[in-house]
């Protein structure tokens, strides 16, 4: 069982491979991280993990950011089934050399870095403790924390604290806004004043990753759930746009490139698609990984120029395509999928599917 998580780093694609759940064998169980070059079409192991730091295992998604380097969240599998705590952030400016820059023994896991596109501003959410019973599979923390970096990720600090049995699972910095999602909390938490108060705002269903997108003066805030996903235009008011689907997990909302107001979703329930929505059009495209792959678990999403990368949260595998791929709902889609938008244009309005 083996978690695939793909990130974007100038022309090459960076991916860990890590332990998705503890049932191998301890042995086999490393954090792997390994460098694709599309134009050279080379693949390289780039460092074992597990060999500098063995109570690490598995990670949350790598991040890249010009000038300041790549950073891994690193901790051990054994959370899952029986709540062992330990996290740590490893960073390279080279490819070569890796150091830890923070570690919380207490801590569980933190899945997504996000920064402030033109600063040295980092964050992520960090779990603690763990909400589950032994040999039962479960994911939530006890309590969670925002931990954040003004100088590119050497010194670390909290910013603010959830005691309250929820992952701060995603979320986006700019300039003195930051907002980010807690996930178990159904709620978007933001601030105005770069971290020094924030308001809870109810979404009333699974908050998972969220994105921002300017195009010209609009801003949009893009929140993706269950089933569905949330709209904003400042950060304070969250339209929901429902999707006709029973049991579909939406994650990792991206820009298409040459798309200004169309959206790609990874979603994974009983079967694995990748979802394009035109937020003026209405415009639906959907590509079954599932029918391509037979993979049911391809959810981590990462998009390169015209082409998608998805990796499996169990079966160790990395799967890329053509945005082209992607393709109009049919009549036969819509039987399979169910999924239909009512949709008007942004320019000064909103979605007529609001809730």
């Amino acid at each position: 069982m083996r978690r695939i998580w793909p990130t974007t780093m100038k022309d090459d694609i960076i991916f860990t491979v890590g332990t998705a759940r503890p049932f191998i064998p301890r042995h086999d169980r490393r954090l792997l991280l390994y460098k694709l070059n599309l134009y050279r079409d080379g693949l390289e192991r780039v460092v074992d993990l597990t060999s500098i730091d063995a109570l690490v295992d598995t990670s949350g998604q790598p991040f890249f950011k010009n000038g300041l380097g790549l950073f891994v969240p690193a901790w051990n599998s054994e959370y899952y089934i029986c709540g062992r705590t330990y996290f740590k952030i490893f960073k390279s400016e080279d490819l070569t050399n890796f150091k830890a820059v923070y570690t919380d023994p207490k801590g569980t896991y933190g899945n997504h870095f996000f920064s402030d596109p033109v600063g040295q501003y980092i964050c992520i959410g960090v779990g603690r403790g763990w909400k589950g019973s032994k040999g039962i599979v479960s994911y939530t923390p006890s309590s969670s924390y925002l931990l954040c970096s003004e100088d590119g990720g050497e010194h670390w600090y909290k910013v603010y604290e959830l005691d309250y049995p929820t992952a701060i699972y995603d979320g986006v910095v700019i300039d003195d806004l930051i907002l980010f999602t807690a996930r178990e909390k159904c709620a978007v938490y933001v601030s105005f004043n770069k971290g020094k108060s924030f308001c809870e705002i109810q979404l009333n269903s699974t908050a998972r990753n969220i994105t921002y997108h300017r195009k010209r003066r609009r801003e949009i805030f893009i929140v993706s759930s269950d089933d569905s996903f949330y709209i904003s235009l400042d950060a304070t008011k969250f339209w929901k746009v429902r999707l006709k689907t029973k049991g579909l997990v939406l994650r990792y909302p991206t820009t298409i490139p040459d798309h200004n107001t169309a959206f790609c979703f990874a979603g994974v329930g009983v079967r694995s698609w990748l979802l394009a929505v035109d937020l003026e059009t209405g415009e639906t495209n959907i590509c079954d990984l599932t029918d391509f792959t037979g993979d049911t678990y391809a959810s981590r999403l990462a998009v390169f120029h015209d082409k998608f990368f998805v990796g499996s949260e169990l079966y160790g595998k990395l799967y890329f395509g053509d945005i082209t791929l992607l393709r109009k709902l049919t009549r036969k889609d819509l039987i399979k999928l169910q999924t239909s938008f009512l949709a008007r244009s942004l320019c000064g309005r909103i979605f007529q599917t609001i809730s």
